[in-house]
């Protein structure tokens, strides 16, 4: 069988979504190998991949959050533009020796993976945790507010101008993921979700999420036939008091059971005395839990809105940053949960207001469904599909 290479950049948001397809591959008798860092070793391992390990230039625990906004976006484009530099080379020597016949790379951020996977004539697919763009449509364009008074802007442009030179690519290739030896892209993401959906070409294959194996986190059951409600703010923007404060505010000694993720930065402890319906640690299955919730409090990362909508969970998005605003803005338009302001001074207020309200909304419950419809024609299969489709060409 074939030697398949995934990379993605060292972050959940952009590791989780490949793991469900590591796992299908392996299981059909593939061999793959995904680099990562010491912290995701574990999780390759898990799905029965060969974790390449490798220290990371980006951004990381205790450091701030990219938010891709404003004159922080050339800080996010500068880390990807060191990361690759750093891979690219730090990589190559592995890639010779043990030379894949395919590549599936995160196009968003993994520009590392376009470089090694063209330098060294192997095909390509780049994978989208989150929305994909054309010429119609771009997240970038839409919601990532470029300064054009910042002269890092034009560096990373001419720096990035030079690296694709020297492999022979043209930047547009690069950044893009676009041209010769693409061989079609992987959306983790409903066509329906996708903003312009129908614009996008045949090469672009819609796919939705493939869950990651629930033994990787551990699993979890409901300890009482109350409605669960699950929060999380994710594992980069999950710091986040006044939120976690307010949601136990809005909901202790009510109905609900709340099971709240707070970060691995946060100590539990700090958040005062836990109400007893609530059930607070750093982490949870998310996947079990989302399975038993009737109500999802999220930053709208993608990994984590998909996963919801699988599970036909309606969702209340606080979003911390450009990407998971656009994911938000999505959820109203279609009808599947509703955004709140972080900021808004009843917060606690409006938020019981939307517990009490979504659930049980017959237009929200359609709207979740027909989602979920549509994910569950795609996923796993489609997505190898696609994969082993590019190995025999």
């Amino acid at each position: 069988m074939a030697h398949i290479v995934f990379l993605a950049p060292p972050a959940v948001g952009h590791v989780n979504p490949t793991l469900g397809l590591v796992c299908e591959l392996v299981s059909r008798g593939h061999r793959v190998s995904y680099p990562c860092t010491e912290e995701f070793a574990d999780r390759v391992k898990a799905v029965g991949a060969e974790p390449v390990l490798y220290e990371t230039t980006m951004p990381g625990a205790g450091e701030k959050p990219l938010t891709l906004h404003g004159y922080d976006v050339a800080r996010g484009l500068l880390a990807g533009l060191r990361e690759t530099r750093r891979l690219s080379e730090g990589l190559d020597d592995w890639f010779r020796r043990n030379r894949p016949d395919l590549v599936v790379f995160d196009g968003l951020v993994a520009w590392w993976g376009r470089l090694l996977a063209y330098r060294h004539g192997i095909p390509a697919i780049p994978c989208w945790a989150n929305f994909a763009s054309n010429d119609e449509w771009s997240l970038t364009d839409e919601y990532v507010k470029l300064p054009k008074l910042d002269l890092r802007l034009y560096w990373f442009i001419l720096r990035m101008q030079r690296l694709a030179a020297r492999e022979g690519l043209s930047v547009i290739e690069l950044m893009d993921s676009v041209g010769r030896g693409i061989r079609g892209h992987l959306v983790f993401v409903p066509r329906s979700f996708q903003y312009a959906g129908d614009t996008f070409d045949d090469g672009f294959h819609f796919v939705g999420p493939c869950l990651r194996p629930r033994e990787i986190e551990g699993r979890w059951r409901p300890p009482s036939d109350r409605p669960v409600f699950l929060v999380s703010m994710g594992t980069l923007y999950h710091n986040q008091p006044g939120i976690f404060a307010a949601v136990m505010e809005a909901f202790a000694d009510t109905r609900w059971h709340v099971v709240l993720a707070t970060g691995p930065d946060v100590d539990p402890a700090a958040l005062g005395d836990v109400p007893s319906n609530f059930e607070v640690s750093p982490s949870v299955p998310q996947l079990d839990v989302l399975e038993h919730a009737q109500l999802f409090l999220t930053h709208a990362g993608m990994g984590g809105v998909m996963e919801a909508l699988h599970f036909g969970v309606p969702m209340i998005a606080v979003p911390q940053m450009a990407e998971q605003r656009a994911n938000a803005d999505r959820i109203e338009q279609l009808g599947v949960g509703r955004t709140l302001r972080p900021d808004a001074p009843d917060f606690a207020d409006r938020l019981r207001a939307l517990a009490a309200e979504l659930p049980g909304d017959p237009s929200v419950r359609e709207a979740v469904a027909g989602l979920q419809r549509e994910m569950a024609a795609g996923g796993l299969p489609a997505a190898v599909k696609v994969v082993e489709e590019a190995l025999s060409e």
